[in-house]
């Protein structure tokens, strides 16, 4: 039956809304779109026939199972990957926070050993009990221990040993000392002394330290300053550049500068040191004046020298005299350098070498000889309430103990000793030894 009988309403009666529209739709035909017909079943019967290799979306195509086993493979490494990288993060972060506690010591138990009424012949092979603090260790017997510590060590080694020092413990250096010091001069010292027990190589170095009144001559009970190493102690008297001041002792004057024992950090050579301050100065080498190595014995008592004298090993019996302003010591010389209280001290007088050299002044020969202490050839007179001295001589020509009179040749101007130059090196000194201005003796 077709679509146009169910559109004929019965006689009489008017057709409805979707009669009239049914009634008025055009035909249909094979190629037409309208959406009263159903798609679905005109595409069925348009899809084309399948074939075995179709992969059209309409057809489900079933994977095979070795496929699907790789892709559950894959997924199961990746989640195993990820949970690795958790646990490792969490350690790590662990870790971090974890405060650091160091290792408490393994405890060692120490066995106490009795001696048994039959000495075992082996060490014992049960391990005893633990005992509180940790484990007991076996030892050897005691007969065993005894024996190895009677035999000797082998005289030669065995062949093909290691052999290595034994050196139970380590000996640490000294600490170097960092500033200066004050010693107190000891019965018996002498300036070399002194600075061998300092570790001092250049016992000159005292002298630099010190005035020449702690030294010359060297007496008990006077305090030295002593340097950490080597060098000069100078005192500032007056204004100086540090760069002037290295000259003076010939060293740079960074040594001044960068030396721990000076507060001149970030000091330059061009920096003023003002007066009263002492400054070291390490590896400075001053003049190497003139000093008297040991005490004066003297046997009498009051002003006046007179009895048993000693002075260097010369041993004089000592009378009479006359002071040293009879004459001069020389008669043909040059002024070079005068006394100067707490420096030079005595003196110089340039001549030729073999120039004859008199006494200032009758007296005991009270020394002549050589002087350890940079007089070279000396000789030293006794005049009853002073002394004199004639130093760098090239020879002498009086013995200890001998009279003199005012005017004996007792020698020749040498170059001998601390000497720059063929000179006499003439000093005055009191009964007590005390340096004394020759010029108030003598005019030169």
């Amino acid at each position: 039956m077709s679509d146009e009988s169910h559109l004929t309403p019965e006689p009489g009666q008017p057709l409805s809304l979707e009669d009239r529209l049914r009634a008025e739709e055009p035909p249909v035909h094979d190629d037409d779109t309208s959406p009263s017909r159903r798609l679905a079943a005109r595409l069925r019967a348009e899809e084309p026939p399948i074939s075995a290799d179709d992969t059209a979306p309409s057809r489900a195509v079933a994977r095979p199972a070795s496929e699907r086993t790789w892709g559950v493979l894959g997924v199961v490494m990746v989640l195993g990957a990820l949970t690795m990288a958790i646990v490792a993060a969490l350690i790590w972060l662990r870790d971090e926070e974890a405060p650091v506690v160091p290792p408490s010591p393994q405890p060692t138990a120490i066995a106490q050993v009795s001696t048994p009424t039959a000495p075992p012949t082996s060490a014992p092979t049960s391990v005893p009990e633990p005992v509180e603090g940790g484990p007991l260790f076996p030892t050897a017997a005691a007969d065993e221990i005894a024996a190895a510590l009677l035999t000797p060590v082998p005289a030669q080694p065995a062949e093909r040993a290691l052999l290595r020092q034994s050196a139970p413990f380590t000996i640490r250096p000294a600490t170097a000392r960092t500033r200066v010091i004050q010693y107190t001069v000891k019965d018996g010292d002498t300036l070399e002394s002194i600075a061998e027990q300092f570790g001092l190589k250049d016992f000159y170095t005292l002298i630099w330290s010190n005035k020449s009144s702690k030294y010359n001559p060297l007496r008990p009970g006077v305090q030295l300053n002593i340097l950490p190493e080597d060098g000069v102690y100078h005192e500032v008297t007056d204004p100086i550049r540090i760069a002037d001041l290295a000259k003076q002792y010939e060293v740079d004057p960074y040594a001044i500068i960068d030396s721990e024992y000076n507060d001149l950090f970030g000091a330059t050579p061009e920096t003023i040191l003002p007066p009263g301050l002492f400054v070291v100065v390490p590896g400075g080498k001053a003049e190497r004046e003139l000093f008297l190595p040991r005490p004066v014995a003297v046997g009498t008592t009051g002003s006046t020298i007179s009895g048993t004298y000693t002075l260097w090993g010369c041993t004089a019996e000592v009378s009479g005299g006359s002071p040293p302003w009879s004459r001069r010591p020389l008669d043909n010389y040059k002024w070079v350098r005068g006394f100067a209280p707490g420096g030079h001290t005595g003196v110089d007088l340039s001549a030729t070498v073999g120039e004859p050299v008199y006494a200032a002044g009758a007296g005991t020969v009270v020394y002549a000889g050589w002087s350890d202490g940079g007089y070279g050839n000396v000789v030293v007179i006794a005049h009853g309430s002073t002394f004199s001295l004639y130093g760098h001589l090239s020879r002498t020509t009086v013995r200890c103990g001998q009279q003199v009179s005012a005017g004996t040749q007792i020698g020749a101007v040498g170059n001998t000793g601390n000497s720059s130059g063929p000179h006499l090196h003439f000093e005055i000194r009191d009964v007590n030894w005390n340096l004394q201005d020759p010029r108030n003796y003598i005019a030169f």
